[in-house]
């Protein structure tokens, strides 16, 4: 546990040291100038726009921030031949825990800076105070956690960083594709393949659901999220999440290094 600890903040203080970091700092400040722009261009409610943009922004950011920080990272530190000095000190296990809690801790900084620029915006621009903007962060950080996981499980099976990066976001894309495939195969009726149907069920189950984390429109409409639905998605997120580190940790230890 202590090996794991002290890699991720070691993981932290790098990221914090790189341009990597800095670069993402100012493309998030410019979205937030970005939101201004749009709002002062919209003939609706504007603190409404400011909100929607700022989950486009929360997904866009966070999306960056599990490619570079939770892949890139570690492809460099492979090809600097650090991996090896690093596997001889601690177990392979806490090396992927430590590096993904590293991400982590990037993820959860990043969005939180974002949730209160829009926070922020929307108080003062839109004249509204919406303290749910930091709901939709925290179901941010659960949904690219869990995809730096998967991300991470691909690097242990020995991919490439752009294989890596591809598989990641098409895994990212399929998560948010299910529920909407699934509900045209009913809409569909006698007219529709239950073997597709049940075909995609299956497949459904063995990928990850992100959708189980989107209640973004709810959000910007000001409906109520049932507290039953973030408790079943928060142990959604650490189950599956567990098993994909499981996964990962072993396939780690079995690899020739």
């Amino acid at each position: 546990m202590r090996a794991i600890l002290t890699l991720g903040n070691i993981t932290l203080k790098e990221s914090l040291r790189g341009h990597i970091f800095w670069g993402i700092l100012v493309f998030l400040t410019i979205f937030l100038m970005f939101c201004v722009y749009i709002s002062s261009l919209s003939l609706g409610t504007v603190a409404r726009v400011i909100e929607n943009t700022g989950m486009l922004g929360i997904t866009l950011v966070c999306l960056l921030v599990t490619i570079l920080f939770g892949l890139f990272s570690i492809y460099q530190e492979k090809e600097r031949n650090e991996l090896y000095v690093i596997l001889h000190r601690i177990p392979r296990a806490a090396y992927i825990l430590g590096r993904f809690l590293g991400a982590s801790y990037i993820i959860v900084i990043f969005s939180l800076l974002l949730g209160v620029g829009i926070f922020v915006l929307t108080w003062v621009i839109g004249q509204k105070i919406a303290p749910e903007i930091f709901l939709a962060v925290y179901l941010g950080v659960l949904e690219f956690t869990l995809l730096t996981g998967i991300g991470m499980l691909f690097y242990t099976l020995g991919l490439s960083f752009t294989l890596n990066s591809f598989l990641t976001l098409s895994v990212f894309i399929l998560g948010h594709s299910f529920t909407e495939a699934i509900q045209s195969f009913i809409a569909l009726g006698k007219f529709g393949s239950r073997f597709h149907l049940a075909l995609i069920e299956v497949i459904s189950y063995l990928f990850p659901n992100f959708d189980m984390f989107n209640f973004r429109l709810a959000i910007v409409h000001n409906e109520t999220i049932p507290l039953g639905e973030l408790a079943l998605a928060s142990l959604y997120w650490l189950l599956y999440l567990s098993a994909v580190l499981f996964a990962s940790a072993i396939i780690m230890n079995q690899k020739d290094i």
